[in-house]
Parts: C-alpha cells; sequence; structure tokens
C-alpha cells in the first residue's frame, strides 16, 4: 500500500509528471474491496483480492520511481529508505499506538499476547512471520486479532528492502529479464506452496513476489510492437471488467487462479492508461479514495477486530448485525480520512533538513511503540484491586495432552513425553478432543496411559479429511500414522482399553473431502455419514480382535461459540455497559447445532455395540450446559475442554469409572 500519487507511464526512466488518475482509482477501488470484504458485504466473494490490486500497483510505482532515479544516477540508499519512512511511518505509528490503547481494553489475555507480538512485527516490518506462527489448529481467530492486516505491510516493506539493491547492483540490461525470472519463480512457489503449505503460501514474500513483479514489469517494459499495443487495447474492457467481477464472483478452484486474473487485469489497465480513466466523474471519486487508501487500510480492520473481539466476549449479541457492520464501516472510513487528512498528508508534505536524525528518532519510536503493550500492562497491573493475579492466557492454553510432541506423531510409538507409566494399560486414540482428555485421565485413572493422537485425524481406519491446510499429504499422514496405533496395539497386549474421541462432524461436512482407502487404493471421494460410520465401526471391529475393550467419548456441549471469552470478561469485571454476562451454553442451540453428531453417535451405539460417554449428563440441565465448574474454567476455545478443565471434570465426574464400566 505504498503511499505515493501516480505519476509516469510505464516505461523505465521516463520522467512523465501527469497525474495518474487511473492508478489512484484502482488503489481507490482496491481499498473498498477490502473494506466491504470485511464488513462482511453479502455480495463480495472475494474482496481480498483488493490487497493483490495494491501489490501490483506497489511494484509498478516503486521500480519506476527507482529506474528512473538510477538512470539518472541520483538514487542514494538513505535518500530512498528516508522517502518510504516519511511517507509510511507516521500514519502506521499513529494507527498502531491508537490500536494499542484501544486493544488493552477489549481483548483477552490469550490475544493481548498476541497482539504484543503482532504490534512487534508491525513496527519490525515482519508481521507476515508473526502472523504465519499465530496461525494453526490451536491458534486463535484470525477475525481478532487487530493488526492481521499488516501481514501486507510487512511483504511491500520486505520488497523495497530487496529491490533497490537488486537494480543498483544489477547491470540495467538485465532488469526486465531478471524480473521476468523472478515472477515466473515465484509464481511456480506459490501454486506448489498453495497445496503443500497454503499459510506460508499466503504469508510470505516468496510466494507473494510475483504480484509485485507484475506491477515491476509493467514500469521496466517498453510496449513497441503494434500487435501487442492492439491487443492491449482489446483486452482493457475485459480487465476493467474482470477488476470488478472476480471480487464478487471468483472463479471456483485455488485463490491463486483468482489472484493472478485480477493482477494480470491490474497489469493490463495500468499499461493501457486509458482516457477515460481521465477527469471522470466515477474515476475520480475512486480516486479520492485512493488518495487516502494507506490510510484507510491501515485504519479499517483494527475497528473492525476490536469489534468482533466485544460480540466473542459476550454470547447474548449473537454476531454483528447488518446495522452495526455498516456502523462500524462509516467509522472506519471516517478516521482512516482524518488520519490521511491530519497526519498522512501534513507529514508528506513537510521538507526535514536532517533526514539521519529523523530516521533515528523513527528507530527510537518503533522501539517505543512495541513497549506500549508491556507498558500498558504493567502500569495498569498496579492499580488492580489485592489478590493473586490470575494468568488468564495460561489458564486458555493448548490442551495437548501430555506435549507438544504427542501432537503429530508420524508414527505412534511409546515414549515418556506421552505416556504417564511405562507399561500403560489405557490408550487414548484420536484427533485434538483426544488430546483434551490426556490431562484429566492422567489424574484419575489407574494404569496409565498412553497419547495416540494427530490433530485433525480422527480415530478411523482407511479415512482421513482434506480440507484447506489439510491437504492429501496430511491426509495420508493421518492414515499412516492411524495404521501404525494398530500396530502399536497388535505388539503391546499390556494396553486393555482403547477410549476413542473425536467431534466426527468432518467426516460428513460437505465443504471437505475425504482420502478414502478401499482395497489398497486411496481415492479422493465426498463426505458422507454412512462412509464414515462404515470406517468407524470397523475400527472398533478391528480394535476388538485384537481382545481390547473399547469405549468412545463424545465432545463436550459447543455450539461454535468461544465461551472462554466470556468466562475470561465476566471474571475481569469488563463486561460491556455493566451488564451481567451469562456464560452457559443455551441447551436448544447446543442440540440444533449437534444435531447430525447425535445422530451419527446413536448409529454408532447400534452398529458396533459400543457405548459413548457422554458430559452431557453432568453439565448440561433442560436448558443450559455450564461452562466452568467450581470456579475452574472448562473450555479453552469453542470445544476443547483446557488443561484445568479437563482435570476438573474428569474428578468430579469419575470420568475413569464411567469409562471402566462403558468400554467392551
Amino acid at each position: 500500500m505504498v503511499s505515493e500519487r501516480a505519476a509516469g507511464s510505464g516505461r523505465a526512466g521516463a520522467d512523465v509528471k501527469t497525474f495518474r488518475t487511473d492508478i489512484q482509482a484502482l488503489r481507490g477501488l482496491a481499498v473498498l474491496l477490502v473494506i466491504l470484504q470485511h464488513a462482511r458485504a453479502d455480495f463480495i466473494g472475494a474482496g481480498y483480492l483488493g490487497v493483490d490490486i495494491f501489490f501490483v500497483i506497489s511494484g509498478y510505482l516503486i521500480t519506476g520511481m527507482l529506474a528512473k532515479d538510477i538512470g539518472r544516477g541520483s538514487f542514494r540508499f538513505a535518500s530512498f529508505y528516508f522517502r518510504r519512512a516519511k511517507r509510511l511511518l507516521p500514519a502506521a505509528y499513529v494507527t498502531f499506538a491508537a490500536t494499542a490503547l484501544a486493544a488493552f481494553f477489549v481483548l483477552d489475555a490469550s490475544e493481548w499476547r498476541d497482539f504484543t507480538r503482532q504490534l512487534a512485527g508491525a513496527v519490525s516490518f515482519t508481521g507476515n512471520f508473526v502472523l504465519l506462527h499465530q496461525t494453526g489448529y490451536f491458534e486463535g481467530a484470525a477475525a481478532l486479532k487487530p493488526l492481521l492486516h499488516v501481514w501486507s505491510l510487512a511483504i511491500e516493506e520486505q520488497y523495497y528492502l530487496l529491490l533497490p539493491a537488486a537494480m543498483a547492483l544489477v547491470p540495467r540490461r538485465f532488469w526486465f529479464v531478471g524480473n521476468l525470472l523472478l515472477l515466473g519463480a515465484s509464481f511456480a512457489l506459490c501454486a506448489a506452496w498453495a497445496f503443500a503449505r497454503p499459510e506460508a503460501a499466503f504469508y510470505l514474500l516468496p510466494t507473494r513476489i510475483w504480484e509485485l513483479a507484475i506491477g515491476s514489469l509493467a514500469a521496466l517494459g517498453t510496449v513497441r510492437s503494434d500487435v501487442l499495443r492492439a491487443w492491449i487495447a482489446r483486452l482493457f474492457l475485459p480487465a476493467l471488467a474482470a477488476l470488478v467481477a472476480i471480487p464478487v464472483w471468483p472463479v471456483p478452484g485455488p485463490d491463486f487462479v483468482n489472484i493472478a486474473i485480477v493482477c494480470v487485469a491490474t497489469l493490463l489497465v495500468i499499461v493501457r492508461r486509458h482516457d477515460a480513466l481521465q477527469d471522470r466523474p466515477i474515476p475520480d471519486a475512486l480516486a479520492k479514495v485512493g488518495d487516502a487508501s494507506y490510510s484507510l487500510y491501515l485504519v479499517h480492520w483494527p475497528v473492525f477486530a476490536l469489534l468482533n473481539n466485544v460480540y466473542a466476549g459476550d454470547p447474548s449479541f449473537g454476531e454483528p448485525g447488518p446495522e452495526v457492520l455498516a456502523a462500524a464501516t462509516v467509522t472506519a472510513l471516517l478516521l482512516g480520512f482524518a488520519l490521511y487528512r491530519y497526519v498522512e498528508r501534513p507529514v508528506r508534505q513537510l521538507e526535514f533538513r536532517y533526514p539521519r536524525r529523523w530516521m533515528a528518532a523513527a528507530v527510537g519510536a518503533s522501539l517505543c511503540l512495541a513497549l506500549v503493550p508491556f507498558t500498558i500492562a504493567a502500569r495498569t497491573s498496579t492499580r488492580q484491586a489485592s489478590g493473586p493475579a490470575v494468568d488468564y492466557a495460561w489458564l486458555r492454553r493448548d490442551n495437548v495432552g501430555f506435549d507438544d510432541v504427542c501432537d503429530g506423531y508420524r508414527r505412534l510409538e511409546y515414549t515418556q513425553r506421552c505416556s504417564n507409566a511405562r507399561q500403560p494399560t489405557t490408550l487414548v486414540w484420536g484427533d485434538s478432543f483426544a488430546m483434551h482428555l490426556v490431562p484429566g485421565l492422567a489424574a484419575t485413572m489407574r494404569g496409565g496411559i498412553l497419547q495416540a493422537t494427530k490433530s485433525a485425524c480422527g480415530p478411523l481406519l482407511g479415512l482421513a479429511q482434506i480440507h484447506q491446510e489439510y491437504t492429501r499429504e496430511f491426509a495420508e499422514r493421518c492414515l499412516t500414522f492411524n495404521d501404525s496405533v494398530i500396530a502399536h496395539l497388535a505388539a503391546h497386549p499390556e494396553i486393555r482399553t482403547v477410549v476413542l474421541s473425536s467431534p466426527f462432524y468432518e467426516y460428513f461436512d460437505p465443504a471437505r473431502r475425504m482420502l478414502h482407502v478401499v482395497d489398497g487404493h486411496a481415492r479422493i471421494v465426498e463426505p458422507d455419514a454412512a462412509m464414515a460410520l462404515d470406517a468407524l465401526v470397523a475400527t472398533i471391529a478391528r480394535i476388538r480382535t485384537l481382545g481390547r475393550r473399547v469405549a468412545i467419548v463424545a465432545p463436550p456441549p459447543s455450539t461454535g461459540f468461544d465461551y472462554s471469552h466470556c468466562l475470561e470478561r465476566k471474571a475481569r469485571n469488563r463486561t460491556l455497559f455493566g451488564r451481567f454476562i451469562d456464560c452457559n451454553i443455551p441447551v436448544a442451540q447446543y442440540h440444533a447445532s449437534k444435531h447430525e453428531v447425535f445422530a451419527f453417535l446413536q448409529q454408532v451405539r447400534t452398529r458396533a455395540d459400543v457405548e459413548v460417554v457422554s458430559f452431557d449428563p453432568f453439565l448440561c440441565d433442560e436448558k443450559e450446559c455450564r461452562t466452568e465448574l467450581g470456579g475452574t474454567f472448562l473450555y479453552r476455545d469453542e470445544g476443547h475442554l483446557s488443561n484445568d478443565g479437563s482435570v476438573a471434570l474428569a474428578k468430579a465426574m469419575h470420568l475413569d469409572a464411567l469409562i471402566a464400566q462403558a468400554a467392551k
């Protein structure tokens, strides 16, 4: 989101000073698409593609400026980076500081901990790396992270860091070809990682640089061929239509396909430089938005993210309605234009006599800003009421059972880190919903337990899910892992009881695909409850042929809402307007959201003659289900038991005895 007014033609070294209304209009369109996406506008299917439009424009503008300065012999690294800092940092620092102040009163402890890292990443332009490490099965929802959007700013800044050195050191005659090779290599990596490492493909520069390189291509290339010019002219209107249509109706398939279409369309519009986009009402209006696009982008997401946190902390609010989202959108627009008018534009127009001093001041401001969250927390903690401090982030830490290493075996084998006995007599097998049982069972069950778990990998032989980051490669690893569990059981007769647990819903979720093994051949199929039922029944039968007893533990009550946010807000007296918050789960909502799982487990009972141990009789009455027990938070997120909750619940309901009675 480089903050430059667009000027120049697109020919390297050209010194054309006419204002590019078309490019500013593209920026205005891009930021509006992103804002509408985050405002959950029903008619926007892929507004996030606005970021990719920004990437192409940024590559074009920055490369054009560098080519001009290098061609004139006036390029200086210090001057270049000072201009970047002058244009980008003031508005960013104001936004980050204001967000930190607001976030302290809105975020829960876990999100606040993540926010401090996001802020450090934002001021060091490494936010994409920070956010990559905050993704994953047990991480907080992306919609709750106030600085989630800094990933794209970090990618641009990393490009700005590398590009000047490349252009200054590489002979001019190799610029275009080198850029073309870089573009191709990056796109190939993006396409490969989209399936193998989707989170890395989203957040990292090597898989995004091709989008900026497309813009650089326009700045470095000169269209000399009449045939090529004719084709660009013919494709202009389709390109313009694609920039509007694709974000509304994205093409089915991998994201990089839609990204490629939008990036090429942006390139064509920039190169065509059509008079129809100069001095016309709609382009002029979009250009006004484009002038403030950097400030609008900075401000809008913290507004939506803080709103999401407010709603996440109180189940009585439900989801933000259209009126609330519309008000948030207006607020974001007003704040964005104010930031542009009173911070970004005035500072950009200032002339600084001592650049080195100002750069030193910027570095100092970065360090101070990174310390803002810790300063706020420290000053506020001294004013808290007396009594022992409660680390809510620790209470809601990941519950992976015995140890992190137990979440991700390739093959099951005994390890002291994933068992509490030399010869455990009980095996806990499943995905994260088996993991969260381990602290409670380890505290109550005699004979010791062995943890056999893998996130998103249910205990079903021959069946594994494929969905987003859970690629076919992941599904194959899941199948291998589950086969190894059976092999381990066969080799260890001291294990007498097997406890199976999973939410099971993913095996009949139409948004997913399944890798299904039949007669030794794996194929990708649509999810089907009957197929999942056959796989689970066959798994239970296989365990019993080895002479072991089996019981299933059902997932605890949940509706998809994270009641741990609510419990923390209630415990810290951070209720909105002093309202009392009821953090219990309504039974009607619970039953409505899980009716397919209930039906599935009932069929398993009948087909496999297996008992299903449920938390419902202990936690639920006719109206609601408890989410805390004697002051202990039972949940760490929207469905998993916390470490302390697992122990408290297992002891209170004698889960070990229930499993011993149910296993057969």
